[in-house]
């Protein structure tokens, strides 16, 4: 019996230890499906509007406890990445309420936050929240994360180095 509690602790350990890393590549690489959604502020936002540049997609709900963990690296790796080659955007799962509103005034998130009031993205493999894509600049998923991350630009860097 302590064979199999034993066993049981180092295969669960591994199994986080291995959702530790950053990204896990996706091969062969797939062209990103296009969205255009509407900002909190009325605006609306289209990842090809950030054609050229690196973008971390990031979905994720108000009431997600994982989604609330990583949000302050996010906001931290944001703060210290290059603008100019690297874009953060976090699409609401659901419609953008007063609930989600007080999570992005709270950890004083300063990227690009979208709303998909309806959940209705085709093409976006979303099993679970969080759920993070990194795409190129000519527009393909080159890597996910699945659940929370904490990110940095040290480990970012060298994803999006040419």
């Amino acid at each position: 019996m302590m064979k199999l509690i034993l066993s049981t602790l180092l295969l669960s350990t591994s199994v986080f230890a291995a959702n530790d890393m950053i990204m896990t590549a996706v091969t062969p690489n797939e062209q990103a499906k296009n969205f255009t959604l509407e900002s909190p502020s009325g605006a609306t936002i289209s990842l090809s509007d950030y054609s050229g540049k690196y973008v971390l997609v990031n979905f994720w709900a108000h009431w997600c406890s994982p989604c609330i963990k990583e949000f302050p690296d996010m906001q931290k790796l944001y703060d210290e990445s290059d603008k100019t080659q690297f874009e953060i955007i976090a699409i609401h799962a659901g419609p953008y309420n007063s609930e989600a509103a007080q999570f992005v005034k709270h950890f004083g998130i300063s990227f690009p936050i979208v709303s998909d009031p309806d959940t209705s993205l085709k093409g976006w493999d979303i099993p679970v929240l969080p759920m993070s894509y990194l795409v190129d600049p000519e527009g393909n998923v080159v890597y996910k994360a699945m659940g929370p991350r904490e990110w940095n630009v040290e480990d970012i860097q060298p994803l999006i180095s040419n």
